[in-house]
């Protein structure tokens, strides 16, 4: 899927409107600069569920949700013990699941991308929980998850083209201080590389 076509998921999404999980890094600031754009009814939710660089995350987050101008809220999980780094396996079933009881009636979007091999970023993920939803809210909730066909290189120039304040994000799985080896920090450290 290109940026064209991922644009046009975008284009067919109705009221009430769609609640982006906004991670703080690029890949959900991209997606909620695509709805922006559109001029989609979008707000944000970010979870703490224990992980390393959380506050750097909550940090990032409510700075892009702040710079589009957007609702901000904030869920918490108690009791999980997330790896250092790395896959967390689950962690987007959660994330979907408690963003779609949390803004019940909106669309749910997230921003899994190709190029890993995490199955929770595929886009057979995507469908099985597009029936969930389906099967859920009545039809009345879609998953939407623009950027599962694209690479993260594209994501990025999507991201550079789409004027994503890049800067104000974060990237790292294990620390509020960028750790340089997990593969968060080597993805940014290559794609920064590039411009």
């Amino acid at each position: 899927m290109d940026g064209m076509a991922a644009r046009s998921i975008m284009e067919t999404m109705e009221p009430p409107g769609v609640v982006v999980l906004l991670s703080g890094g690029v890949d959900s600031a991209v997606v909620l600069a695509m709805l922006s754009a559109g001029g989609h009814n979008a707000s944000a939710v970010w979870v703490d569920y224990g992980q390393p660089a959380a506050a750097a995350e909550r940090e990032a987050s409510k700075a892009i949700a702040s710079t589009y101008g957007i609702a901000w809220t904030e869920l918490a999980v108690a009791g999980l013990v997330p790896p250092a780094a790395g896959e967390f396996p689950g962690r987007n079933d959660m994330l979907v699941a408690l963003a779609a009881t949390a803004a019940a009636g909106r669309s749910v979007a997230i921003g899994v991308h190709a190029g890993t091999n995490y199955a929770d970023c595929s886009p057979s993920w995507v469908e099985e929980w597009q029936g969930l939803l389906t099967v859920q809210y009545h039809g009345a909730v879609r998953m939407l998850a623009p950027l599962a066909d694209l690479p993260k290189v594209q994501v990025y120039a999507l991201a550079r083209h789409l004027g994503v304040p890049i800067a104000l994000t974060h990237s790292c799985e294990a620390s509020a201080v960028p750790c340089g080896s997990c593969a968060s920090c080597a993805d940014r450290r290559m794609l920064d590389a590039r411009t």
